[in-house]
């Protein structure tokens, strides 16, 4: 719940207002940091940025499978300040986070790519998956501060402020998106709305471990709110009308009677898109909730994805952080797949993934994650023994009926799920399951005019080099079509 802690005796005001003004002056000093010439870097930081390849729509030459709409999909832009992934030194391997990945805790070169690469593809929306921000604090006024004016380095040192200008860059790196016909749709993650008593700078001022809060939930709602879904600048931006849009406001959230205590609105949404060809529904769901922390509002999608269905939606896009299968890139330490995922029960008992799952696969939708480091795709079924977790059938010989498709594409720039062996500069890549599990990659979806759905993974490697097709699904809704190299 917000701290609503009294601020005691005759100060109250004028500390209120010394917090204000110290908040206001530090975000303004911030901004201003931006604005200097940059530091030319020295010719040893090898700032040279790789040529990659444009990507016009795949030019679909058969009658009815001209590109009538297409969306990208990505995950986890955000920098880890204590364990940034090698590859992103500079110089690399053996240098220092960027100074200003540091301050502003981006992975700057990998998202800024990737966001150039994606508008000079044309999607017409990005969908963003959670962990766009380190986050981690709790955005709640310290308790100290009831006591004593703080001081601007107070403030600016705060979780709240850290957290404001996190968003702010973030907020600006996307905002070229809009002017050139893609709009962003952002999905909140657990770096938005937890807290976690190593980060937060306000000691005491969450639990044990990571937990969500009520205060980082609206602090998402202040930052990212204008996004969800603003049909006005929606229609502006891509040319097409968003429309039953439902999670905007607190009265077609997921509430109560899902055990959800906190307002969900704009945390959890969805809307239609009507295009040639058919209707589109997409449905954002935040899977880490206060006191729901990496629970999915089941009941919420079904009755969601139902309507959509009977308002004749014909294809069905899920957007979450949490997974509802883990998959473990490095094989030489553990088994290739994991057990968790999106499980809303106690240990010992039945996993609620396969709740969640059975509502993807009912509704024939496509479920696109993040969180894990890593690029996967994956074809899932429910399992016929419920006791039994969630397993792939991507490469089987015969898909069984009642499979739908994970797009993991957590690989926006965070570090690496897996590293890099040996000590640098020496260091090398360990043993993979596949290639590209140290790939910078997201999903491009193709809607086509007669109303098949294919999708791409575009990806370049951990050296930065080219950008290329990594996998292909030729269509997302036919069982008999699997991933291609």
């Amino acid at each position: 719940m917000p701290d609503r802690t009294p601020i005691r005796g005759t100060s109250r005001h004028s500390i209120a207002r010394a917090g204000a003004t110290a908040l206001a002056t530090a975000l303004l000093l911030a901004l201003a940091s931006c604005g200097g010439a940059p530091k030319a870097p020295a010719a040893s930081d090898a700032w040279v940025e790789p040529a990659f390849e444009r990507a016009p729509h795949s030019g679909w030459s058969n009658a009815g499978e001209e590109v009538v709409f297409s969306f990208a999909s990505v995950g986890d832009t955000r920098q880890d300040p204590t364990n940034p992934d090698p590859s992103t030194l500079i110089p690399p391997l053996t240098g220092t986070l960027l100074e200003q990945d540091r301050i502003w805790l981006q992975n700057t070169r990998a998202w800024s790519r990737i966001l150039r690469t994606v508008q000079d593809q044309k999607a017409n929306m990005l969908v963003v998956n959670g962990d766009m921000v380190m986050g981690y604090g709790r955005s709640s006024v310290p308790e100290a501060w009831a006591t004593r004016p703080p001081s601007v380095n107070d403030v600016a040192a705060s979780d709240i402020a850290r957290l404001q200008r996190q968003y702010a860059y973030w907020r600006g790196m996307v905002a070229g998106l809009f002017e050139t016909g893609t709009y962003v749709l952002p999905v909140p993650g657990n770096h938005e709305t937890q807290c976690s008593d190593t980060v937060t700078t306000q000691k005491g001022a969450c639990r044990k471990g990571k937990s969500a809060y009520a205060e980082n939930e609206d602090a998402w709602r202040a930052n990212m709110g204008d996004l969800i879904v603003d049909t006005r600048r929606f229609k502006a931006v891509t040319g097409f009308d968003a429309s039953q849009v439902s999670g905007a406001e607190p009265a077609s959230a997921p509430g109560i009677a899902e055990g959800f205590s906190t307002d969900q609105s704009k945390l959890s949404y969805s809307f239609d898109v009507k295009v040639t060809g058919g209707l589109l529904h997409f449905a954002v769901i935040n899977t880490y909730a206060t006191g729901q922390d990496g629970v999915a509002p089941v009941q919420w999608l079904a009755r969601d994805l139902a309507q959509a269905r009977a308002r004749g939606a014909r294809q069905l896009f899920v957007f979450g952080h949490k997974p509802a299968f883990d998959y473990n890139p490095e094989a030489i330490r553990g088994k290739v797949f994991r057990p968790d995922g999106l499980d809303p029960t106690p240990a010992g008992t039945t996993p609620g993934s396969k709740a969640f799952w059975k509502v993807i696969v009912d509704n024939g939708a496509t479920y696109f994650a993040g969180h894990l480091h890593v690029m996967h795709l994956d074809r899932i079924a429910l399992p016929t023994d419920p006791t039994q977790p969630l397993t792939s059938v991507s490469g089987t010989s015969a898909v069984p009926r009642g499979a739908a498709w994970q797009v993991l594409v957590g690989s926006g720039g965070s570090p690496f799920d897996v590293g890099l062996e040996g000590r640098c500069p020496d260091c090398r890549t360990p043993k993979l399951n596949e290639a590209s599990d140290r790939h910078y990659a997201w999903a491009r979806v193709l809607v086509h005019r007669n109303g098949r759905v294919s999708l791409e993974i575009w990806g370049f490697d951990d050296q930065f080099g080219p950008a290329r097709v990594l996998k292909v699904v030729n269509s997302l809704q036919s069982p008999e079509n699997r991933p291609q190299p």
